[in-house]
């Protein structure tokens, strides 16, 4: 909201708005992440001989976090299932009769496909995403789409017992309705932020998906181990709708029809944006045929790729190799996500002054931030050579992580610098093709694992992996672009003529920014 004359500290809404994407951003990848975990809990383990043998993997006995198992359902305190004791014998203690009531007999390759039906839907919502925020306004959309999924999920537990198709039929339609949340926040930013503070802007609404994942690994293994997979789904859902409500109440789509928003800080937005066109007939043909717009969405798979390899297969991989129990895959699954997080901060405030202050060709930054793909292969590599090194795994993950944080304020404006007011639609487009990750990673994981749970065979894995990241790479510096495209820019840009001398500056007390920031006033020729 707009700050008073008198406040000598204020964010600016653009900053608010910001925040309150990056709580949508939570929400969807809360209601995402989590599910790789609830899958765990939810899936029926084996007993006597047959978990011994299961868990007889080259580093069993390296790490210990298995000593307690906890089958995690409704009724904790008499499900202690079983434990080991020194010399390695099964023993069991305090089964109850009804612990299979909540458990499913689902095989890897079920497992993974449960887990990736999220991806099947998210796929086929991202382009119509882009066109009804061009149509109907961000608000609108996003609205939607949190009310709809935060209604799915409290049906998913319902789903699950009626049956494993059932399950996957609910989990697509979240990921339907869910899909449509990147290419409309990208609609919205493209109205909000400004060329010098894009990749602050974009990173404040990207952090989202870093703290979202950390809800959902390690509060959603609290809440699991604590109330069961089911209560987790309803608090989760639950919370949903009371945030639905707060977005209603305070997202608005543009400056022009904030009510709040001070004329002030209006004015310099819109006096700093790029030009577009203000029709709203989007050129379809030409976002298809655009070669470089096919460049940026080929560079977005390869990053997406190490991403939910380490989104859907991470806590499989902690639970089958490296042998921790549900509360510790959690904690540590999140783990990487802090250093993400810390990753995409940082490297977004060096970003933005090197481009505001230093002479450097802006093309020339968004391809030295690709080159992060490159080390993120390294890492994957490494860790399927650690073995069972598990602080070393941890470790390589964090580095993976932090590297590839840079990519979201290096690469991800890309996409409004070369569509400017389409950028919605064209990241939906780009979206629709990266999101396919989300299901073909696991389909491979479990195509590698099945019946195979070996460090040999997650090499395979972490290979695959990083040679598509050192794809992303080799194609950014070859032919990435970042200058807009002709069709995307307003047909009467030519005729302004440089900027007034006279500018007009904006008081920090005006809590617009914090700091004095020029207004460039342009004169049309006539």
């Amino acid at each position: 909201m707009a700050c008073s004359q008198t406040m000598t500290f204020c964010i600016p809404t653009r900053y608010t708005l910001a925040f309150l994407l990056m709580a949508v951003v939570i929400h969807l990848f809360t209601l995402r992440s989590n599910f790789s975990i609830i899958v765990v809990a939810m899936v029926k383990r084996s007993s006597n001989k047959d978990v011994i043998s299961s868990r007889e993997n080259e580093c069993y006995d390296v790490n210990t976090t298995r000593d307690v198992w906890y089958s995690t359902h409704e009724n904790i305190t008499t499900d202690l299932l079983a434990f080991y004791n020194e010399t390695g014998v099964l023993l069991q203690v305090n089964r109850t009769e009804h612990n299979s009531q909540d458990k499913f007999s689902w095989d890897p390759v079920t497992q993974g496909r449960i887990i990736g039906a999220y991806s099947y839907g998210n796929v086929f919502s991202q382009v119509m995403g882009g066109f009804l925020e061009a149509r109907f306004g961000g608000k609108k959309v996003l609205g939607l789409s949190i009310l709809l999924s935060s209604v799915l999920t409290l049906l998913t537990p319902a789903a699950a017992f009626a049956g494993e198709w059932w399950l996957f039929v609910v989990r697509v339609v979240v990921g339907f309705v869910q899909g449509v949340v990147y290419p409309s926040a990208f609609g919205i930013l493209s109205k909000w932020s400004l060329p010098s503070e894009r990749s602050r802007l974009i990173t404040i609404v990207f952090l989202g998906e870093t703290l979202g994942v950390i809800v959902g690994f390690s509060l959603t293994a609290r809440l699991t181990t604590q109330f069961g997979w089911a209560v987790t789904l309803y608090i989760t859902g639950v919370t949903g709708l009371v945030f639905c409500c707060i977005w209603c109440l305070l997202a608005f789509d543009s400056p022009a029809v904030h009510p709040r928003i001070s004329e002030a800080e209006r004015t310099y937005i819109e006096a700093n944006l790029e030009k577009t066109k203000t029709d709203k007939k989007i050129p379809w043909v030409k976002l298809f045929l655009s070669a470089h717009l096919w460049v940026l969405i080929y560079i977005h798979c390869t990053e997406c790729w190490g991403f939910f390899l380490m989104l859907t297969s991470l806590p499989l991989y902690m639970d089958t190799i490296l042998n921790f129990n549900i509360d510790a895959n959690g904690a540590l699954s999140s783990l990487p996500y802090l250093t993400q997080m810390a990753s995409r901060i940082l490297s977004s405030l060096i970003i933005d002054t090197v481009i505001k202050q230093l002479d450097f060709k802006k093309v020339n930054i968004r391809k030295t931030c690709t080159l992060a793909l490159v080390g993120v292969a390294a890492c994957l590599v490494a860790i399927g050579h650690v073995r069972c090194d598990s602080t070393a795994a941890i470790t390589m993950l964090c580095l993976a992580t932090a590297m590839s944080g840079v990519m979201i304020p290096g690469f991800f404006p890309c996409f409004t610098e070369l569509t400017l007011g389409f950028s919605g639609v064209a990241f939906g487009i780009s979206n629709t093709v990266a999101n396919c990750a989300g299901f073909i990673v696991p389909m491979i994981v479990g195509m590698l694992t099945d019946g195979n749970q070996t460090i040999e065979a997650w090499q395979k894995v972490f290979y695959i992996g990083a040679a598509v990241s050192v794809s992303g790479s080799v194609m950014a510096l070859m032919f990435l672009r970042t200058d807009p495209v002709f069709w995307a820019q307003d047909p009467d840009e030519d005729k302004l003529s440089r900027p007034f001398r006279n500018k007009l500056t904006i008081d920090s007390h005006d809590g617009e920014h914090w700091n004095t920031l020029p207004v460039l006033v342009y004169e049309t020729t006539v």
